[in-house]
């Protein structure tokens, strides 16, 4: 991978403090994405038979593959090759029971990330969910932060559909080295392609061994096209692609509202979406799950998978609830007294006041509210004592402004007034430097139960 170009990418990725990359200008070279559908010839992958039908990985992946190229393409300025376009793998003409050869074939055609499609198993058909196997960043950490933080893009991009989010598995070789002494990667396409400067990561799309994962996202063409449409809206708003011919305004129901140019920012970054409908509905109320889920997103911070429901009405097959494990990891949410978090409650002013200190102690900034900071408040006694500081906090610092009647605390916030927040925190995060070295990203607590297919290290 062009070295320019992974520097670009992680100066994007420090200055929005978000999974959004940067976008890729028309002047420029094109972004050259390698798919490399896993498996394929004599190599079948997992298998598994439902209804007396056997399914095998490396068709799954190969249709994924196909799906996902085909809507790659639909972007200004991308190009994308792929390492097998039939099961033989005869187009273009390399060994697909090799590994190496996939990330020489990335690396001599110019690729600037290799994604390597796949579906788990395990004897175990309980286990479920998406996961990403990214590099343990001991060697070439440049190359692999972005791998990494790719990774974690299209993870919440595919939990989105449903999937368990499973977060980040970045396994050690029991035996080999790095250039540089240290410990290398397990899984040989992150290890190959770390080694030879670009960026590498497996999506590990869903378990074919579990069966509601296979009725639910690769039991038919429609759901396969699915998995490849959220890998790509992953991808594209990791690089900040456009569609070709496109207005940057996608989502069709904001174009008068006093919040378009914010709402346009947030989506591009990818810290908001649209709904199916490509409408973004402005004025909906926000709900706590909501506000927690466009924290994890600005936060670029791994969402942690719930291994222990923290509360019991969080689902863990919820779109929300791998960003509510990461919050509470965190320490920037702790539900109720009666130990529920409220999902669907809409959010009051205070709560999200309270939220957003907590967030930015989380990152290290010091929310001491400056004294007499209040005065202005003609509503300042409907505060609740646990809010107050925190919304002195915020009013002091413009992340939170007041209406006309005061703050309004117990009042609720629209989806347009949540991009407007995001980006105040953006801002104030950069404008304030940490009083404190922040906490490290929330790393994901992953099952025992690993699959680990024999061919892992070659």
């Amino acid at each position: 991978m062009n070295a320019k170009r992974i520097l670009s990418l992680l100066l994007a990725a420090v200055l929005c403090v978000s999974l959004a990359g940067t976008a890729f200008a028309a002047e420029e070279e094109p972004l050259v994405i390698c798919l490399d559908p896993g498996h394929g010839a004599r190599d079948s992958g997992a298998v598994a038979t439902y209804d007396g039908v056997e399914y095998q990985e490396a068709d799954l992946v190969l249709k994924i593959a196909l799906y996902l190229r085909a809507e790659l393409e639909t972007y200004e300025n991308v190009k994308v090759i792929m390492t097998r376009t039939d099961r033989q793998g005869e187009m273009p003409t390399i060994d697909p029971e090799k590994v190496k050869p996939r990330v020489d074939f990335a690396v001599q055609n110019g690729a600037d990330v290799l994604i390597s499609l796949h579906l788990n198993a395990l004897e175990n058909t309980e286990t479920h969910g998406v996961m990403m196997l990214t590099s343990n960043g001991y060697y070439n950490r440049e190359c692999a932060d972005v791998g990494i933080a790719l990774g974690t893009n299209m993870l919440l991009t595919l939990s989105q559909l449903g999937l368990l989010n499973r977060g980040h598995l970045k396994m050690n070789s029991s035996d080999r080295r790095n250039p540089n002494g240290t410990v290398a990667d397990y899984y040989a396409i992150v290890r190959e392609g770390i080694w030879q400067n670009i960026p590498s990561l497996i999506v590990e799309h869903c378990y074919l061994t579990n069966e509601d994962d296979f009725r639910n996202y690769l039991s038919s063409e429609e759901k396969l096209q699915a998995l490849a449409l959220a890998d790509a809206n992953g991808i594209a708003a990791y690089y900040g692609l456009q569609k070709i011919g496109s207005n940057p305004r996608q989502l069709v129901d904001y174009s008068e509202h006093w919040a378009a140019d914010m709402i346009d920012i947030a989506v591009s970054k990818g810290w908001v979406t649209g709904y199916p409908d490509n409408t973004f509905r402005p004025d909906n109320t926000l709900t706590r799950a909501d506000f927690v889920t466009l924290l994890a997103r600005l936060s670029g911070e791994t969402a942690a998978p719930i291994t222990t429901n923290p509360f019991p009405d969080v689902p863990a097959e919820e779109y929300y609830a791998a960003s509510v494990a990461w919050a509470v990891s965190a320490g920037i949410i702790n539900g109720f007294d009666d130990g529920t978090f409220q999902p669907a409650a809409a959010i009051t002013r205070e709560q999200m006041a309270h939220i957003m200190t907590l967030y930015l102690k989380h990152k290290g900034i010091s929310v001491q509210a400056p004294e007499g900071g209040g005065a202005s408040i003609p509503d300042l006694d409907q505060i609740q004592p646990y809010a107050k500081n925190d919304v002195l906090f915020c009013y002091a610092n413009s992340l939170l402004n007041g209406r006309d009647e005061g703050f309004v605390p117990q009042g609720s916030a629209t989806r347009a007034e949540a991009c407007t927040i995001l980006l105040r925190m953006h801002d104030y995060l950069h404008a304030h430097p940490a009083a404190e070295e922040a906490p490290a990203a929330v790393e994901a607590v992953l099952s025992p139960e690993i699959a680990l297919p024999p061919e892992a290290e070659a």
